[in-house]
């Protein structure tokens, strides 16, 4: 796995085109059971996964800059230079977090693992460390949001001064909301034929890009958001799985012990039963020790009396 670091904004923009929009080389999405069963497999993938987070916190890091220079800069070759930048930034983030979340899933540890507990604190670890990032991310995110909602309302006042605050507002909720720039399109159209003509149309066009912008990060909020509770319920449901297996690790213990309890009861019966028996053996053979002496003492006088007898 390599990241790419590119030297310049405009080298960068060249590679990002010419790469598909990533900097970023990600290893197989998936590797064999045998690679993660292994504990050195497991925490190559925990590596993996965390050296994905910090690209990750670099490309928010580098969206942020763009974001800044995008609300600062008036020329229009810059302004689409920078959208473009955000553009293949935030797709790329996105595949990243894809990767890392389905990753998550992969190394996910189960009761099978011998090593659970190492693997439970590796894992916690890791993914509070996502959920940081894509906290960070949604933050940076939203406060461009709003600062692109502002930006609007410049536009939109500088354009129409007789537009009302609740058009302006509502102009931007519809942005936020997702849906298409109409209203704002009817509010800027409705200002006088001679200003139009003196370039009302390139401010209209403004106002649609800050519109579509408002609207792309509206929705990457809203993807963010939910795969920050899919990541959390994850680490929850990690939680309960975990406690339901050391629950079951001490009642298995505690069987363990009450089992070789009753093996030493049972040890100790076998014995005591052992000698019983041997004791009645003993007996046995102390009866036949007694049954052969007198006969041997009887049979030999029986015969003597007989033969007195004759």
């Amino acid at each position: 796995m390599s990241v790419n670091r590119l030297g310049d904004l405009q080298k960068e923009q060249s590679n990002l085109g010419n790469n598909g929009g990533g900097g970023y080389e990600m290893r197989p999405l998936l590797s064999s059971s045998g690679e993660i069963a292994s504990v050195q497999g497991f925490l190559n993938q925990v590596s993996h996964v965390r050296e994905s987070i910090k690209q990750i916190n670099q490309n928010v890091s580098r969206i942020q800059s763009y974001q800044s220079s995008l609300l600062q800069t008036a020329d229009a070759s810059e302004l689409e230079r920078n959208r473009e930048n955000i553009d293949n930034l935030t797709t790329e983030t996105q595949t990243i977090m894809t990767h890392v979340k389905q990753k998550l899933k992969e190394i996910e540890p189960t009761s099978r693992h011998t090593d659970l507990a190492m693997r439970k604190n590796a894992f916690s670890t890791v993914t509070k460390n996502f959920m940081d990032a894509i906290e960070n991310h949604r933050r940076v995110a939203s406060e461009f949001q709003r600062a692109e909602g502002q930006q609007l309302e410049r536009q939109i006042k500088i354009a129409n001064p007789n537009a009302t605050p609740q058009e302006i507002q509502q102009a931007i909720a519809s942005a936020e909301q997702g849906r298409g720039a109409v209203f704002a399109q009817q509010l800027m159209q409705s200002v006088s034929g001679d200003y139009r003509r003196q370039g009302a149309q390139n401010t209209l066009d403004a106002v649609q890009e800050r519109h579509e912008d408002i609207r792309k990060l509206a929705k990457s909020v809203q993807e963010l958001s939910v795969l920050f509770e899919e990541m959390q319920d994850m680490l929850e449901a990690q939680g309960k799985v975990l406690e339901t297996i050391e629950q079951s690790a001490a009642e298995t213990t505690e069987y363990v012990k009450t089992g070789y309890e009753d093996v030493e009861k049972a040890k100790v019966s076998a014995i005591a039963t052992r000698r019983k028996k041997w004791i009645c053996f003993g007996i046995f053979i102390i009866i036949l020790v007694i049954i052969a002496i007198i006969l041997a003492i009887y049979i030999p006088k029986n015969n003597n009396n007989n033969n007195n007898t004759q």
